[in-house]
């Protein structure tokens, strides 16, 4: 019986192991590949009973267990804030702004207008991402009171899961979209001294045929923001995390996920889903900002009744870039922008 489980066990988390090994490119393996987290945990189990069949099963075993384990785990902490600060006294002048950044998946505008604009005024936000957003909810939003809070905005409400809006405290400028993706990926520039590009992304989940549209507009996203100057901030639900290969280039592109590198943070701060009887299993939703110039000092996830991911909330301290790339200030630890 011991056996048969151990054997059971190990079927289980092989298929996302091998998933995740492979880059997670394809109809079957994207969607295996995002359940590494849970196979990290079978395969613990599948060890540690593994251990009352053989030691060499259990050390064998162990492997895998390993790659599977690690992956999952959070990259090392960097110095506090303060200290980072008080390291660089330029890096406290004028020139530093904080933008605090909320982003969240609507459920096809499930999620409850007022509970959103509540999360607004206690979380105060400069920048408000939604995904999943409906001409109903775009209209609930302003009639709870978004407009008060966050005056700019650049709206694309759509029917199901197409629609996509941005509210912002500071003046908004609308650029064209990523171009070429199944998906609408808007963006817009915020004004906060200096240009910031922000792109809102929500690629088709890669399930029932969707794998394919994923994966063009994962790649178009990469080809934009690589091909994109200045510092970026790139917010949504990417239906995707660590475990795909798709995501892991975007991160490798001069970008970093806010959920890795804040000082302070929850982990593994998982989104989805957010609406089980069982806590979430995977982090689908991010905000990635450019390394550059860049110390993310907090995240958070907030729970919204009504939909069935997490909100993301990251508190960013940025400073402008020269046009090579770097910090106006010295090149210091104070940029957050190395965390893997």
């Amino acid at each position: 019986m011991i056996v048969a489980v151990t054997l059971i066990l190990t079927a289980v988390f092989a298929f996302p192991l091998i998933a995740r090994l492979m880059g997670g490119s394809s109809p079957v393996r994207t969607p295996l590949a995002a359940f590494a987290p849970v196979a990290a945990l079978v395969a613990v189990a599948a060890t540690v009973i593994a251990v009352d069949v053989r030691w060499w099963l259990a050390a064998l075993l162990a492997i895998p267990t390993a790659f599977l384990v690690r992956w999952q785990l959070p990259p090392g902490r960097r110095p506090s804030p303060r200290r980072a600060l008080a390291s660089d006294p330029a890096a406290a002048d004028a020139e530093t702004v904080i933008i605090r950044f909320l982003t969240l998946n609507a459920l096809v505008g499930r999620a409850s207008p007022a509970a959103i604009v509540s999360q607004v005024r206690q979380l105060q936000p400069d920048v408000l991402a939604v995904q999943e957003l409906t001409p109903e909810l775009a209209g609930s939003l302003a009639e709870a009171g978004l407009p008060e809070l966050l005056p700019f905005s650049r709206l694309n409400p759509g029917p199901s899961s197409t629609g996509i809006g941005l509210w912002s405290r500071r003046p908004l400028s609308q650029l064209p979209p990523v171009p070429g993706t199944r998906s609408t990926m808007p963006r817009a520039q915020l004004d906060v001294g200096w240009p910031i590009t922000i792109t809102v992304v929500h690629p088709p989940a890669p399930l029932r045929g969707g794998q394919p549209g994923w994966q063009q507009d994962m790649d178009r996203l990469l080809t934009a923001l690589t091909g994109t100057t200045g510092q970026q901030m790139v917010a949504g639900d990417f239906n995707a995390s660590r475990d795909h290969g798709a995501f892991r280039r975007l991160l490798a592109a001069h970008l970093i996920d806010c959920a890795d590198a804040a000082q302070r943070r929850p982990w593994p701060g998982f989104t989805w889903p957010a609406n089980r009887r069982f806590p979430p299993v995977m982090r689908l939703d991010h905000i990635l900002v450019t390394r550059a110039g860049v110390m993310v000092r907090e995240t958070r996830t907030v729970a919204i009744p009504g939909t069935d991911h997490l909100g993301v909330l990251a508190v960013i301290a940025l400073r402008p870039i020269r046009s090579d790339g770097w910090a106006s200030s010295r090149r210091n630890a104070w940029s957050a922008g190395h965390a893997e």
